[in-house]
């Protein structure tokens, strides 16, 4: 089953339609926004709204989480770092309402979010289950330093209004990757 079978199909279950519908529901900055208005456009209950998420501030958190597995999490298992990398850009972009929900929390210290411990679990999984690597301490600093730059980036070209470039970007996070860390994953034979 391919990745974008399995993508269409993932995004048809009720629990993630009611997710889309929440998170569609969010028409501006999430710090401006109150949950009962979220719950009115998305026309659930409060009840509904907590049984998917704890708090407004999740929402673009579980949907970048979410999209990570259909590409992101797949780099140094099944596809190569570049490709990985253009199609979650590509996946995430795909939701034009992704920038603004996500123009909450300036502020948020660099790497303090579950983000970057979200992406150190699935790289050291990688480097450990998929491709027998073993994982000394310079691996640890590696993965965990590179996570939180990882995710620092993209989320502060998804704030912004750039326009995308999904080859630049891609380009630019490919650059961004340790050489340790791009060799240990690298696909045999991806270009």
């Amino acid at each position: 089953i391919s990745n974008l079978t399995l993508s269409q199909d993932v995004f048809n279950t009720p629990d993630i339609r009611t997710k889309m519908k929440i998170m569609h529901a969010v028409d501006k900055s999430l710090d401006r926004v109150t949950i009962s208005e979220i719950c009115e456009k998305a026309g659930i209950s409060r009840q509904t709204f907590y049984r998917h998420f704890k708090s407004k501030y999740d929402i673009p958190w579980w949907f970048s989480i979410f999209c990570r597995q259909f590409y992101l999490n797949e780099i140094g298992r099944t596809i190569d770092w570049r490709t990985g990398y253009y199609h979650h850009i590509r996946l995430i972009a795909t939701e034009a309402i992704f920038p603004q929900i996500n123009q909450y929390s300036i502020n948020t210290p660099f790497g303090q979010t579950i983000m970057p411990q979200n992406r150190k679990v699935v790289l050291l999984e990688t480097l450990q289950s998929y491709r027998h690597v073993p994982v000394d301490h310079n691996m640890q600093f590696l993965v965990e330093t590179f996570s939180k730059l990882e995710c620092e980036v993209l989320n502060d070209w998804f704030r912004s209004d750039a326009p995308m470039d999904l080859n630049m970007w891609t380009d630019d996070l490919v650059s961004l990757v340790p050489d340790r860390l791009y060799r240990a994953l690298e696909i045999p034979g991806a270009k």
